[in-house]
């Protein structure tokens, strides 16, 4: 049987939670909802969520694209914003060992460019760890950009569940990451085909 593309329950609590505070809210009614939602995922969002739980990525999508187009008035900023809570949230959760890296970067110990750069690349392979902790599905792979000698690139293969609105919110978590040393608005993403997306720094260290 073929494994559902799936995220881990940390991450999903995060927008249901949200989601619910909606309904309570008023903002939204469960009738408008269906305009994003299925009637599955509903019932998902009704359950409790446990955080190490695995839950369909299709509900984690539409969650989003409903949150941004009700509370981020349809901006994909609203997604960045939500990535880099993500990554508040599991720094603060101690959920991720990984993360502790938002806190004692070794580039942050470096003057150095090039000596940067290689600490850089360090991190990012030891963030990118965290991926497989978060999706059960796709491959992060940090790499040297051969066009810039002092960039790398992270590419994700096998992305075709990894939907637009999870490449805003990645960027916003590896945006995040950045600014812990310095370096905001690091990272942009693109689609190059429909199974491979590219992170891709702006700028050298």
């Amino acid at each position: 049987m073929a494994k559902v593309p799936s995220v881990k329950g940390s991450v999903f609590g995060g927008v249901v939670e949200e989601f619910r505070k909606l309904l309570a809210g008023g903002e939204v009614t469960r009738e408008q909802a269906g305009r994003w939602l299925r009637p599955a995922d509903l019932e998902l969002i009704d359950a409790p969520i446990a955080v190490a739980a695995w839950y369909d990525v299709g509900a984690f999508v539409r969650l989003n694209e409903l949150l941004r187009d009700v509370v981020g008035d349809g901006s994909n900023e609203y997604l960045r914003e939500r990535g880099r809570e993500s990554a508040r949230r599991l720094l603060e959760g101690g959920l991720y060992s990984q993360l502790e890296y938002l806190q004692r970067t070794e580039v942050a110990r470096v003057t150095d460019s090039r000596a940067r750069h290689e600490a850089f690349g360090r991190d990012i392979r030891r963030l990118t760890t965290i991926s497989g902790s978060i999706y059960n599905f796709a491959t992060w792979t940090p790499a040297k950009d051969r066009d810039h000698a002092l960039r790398y690139l992270v590419e994700l293969t096998d992305a075709a569940p990894f939907a637009d609105p999870l490449c805003w919110r990645a960027e916003g978590f590896m945006n995040h990451m950045a600014t812990q040393h310095g370096d905001p608005d690091l990272w942009l993403w693109r689609r190059l085909t429909r199974d491979v997306v590219r992170f891709d720094m702006v700028r050298d260290l």
